[in-house]
């Protein structure tokens, strides 16, 4: 297994896509995002999620969540 690359997460309007290092993400991809979700200490934690499509772009299990902006790692 190759080092994990981290990036933060930005929406391409041209494409409508997310992106993660200048690369677009489809529906079903996997990543992990560095979030405080209020579980430990308020800490910034990596959740292992995916990213999918419904009336705009969320992340699995994140739901609140804006996704452009988020680091993540692959």
């Amino acid at each position: 297994m190759g080092k994990k690359r981290i990036s933060q997460l930005h929406y391409d309007q041209e494409n409508d896509r997310i992106t993660f290092d200048g690369d677009g993400l489809h529906c079903g991809q996997c990543l992990e995002v560095l979030v405080c979700n209020g579980l430990i200490d308020d800490k910034p934690e990596w959740v292992a999620t995916r990213i999918e499509y419904g009336e705009d772009w969320y992340l699995e299990g994140l739901l609140g969540y804006q996704v452009s902006g988020l680091f993540a790692r692959m």
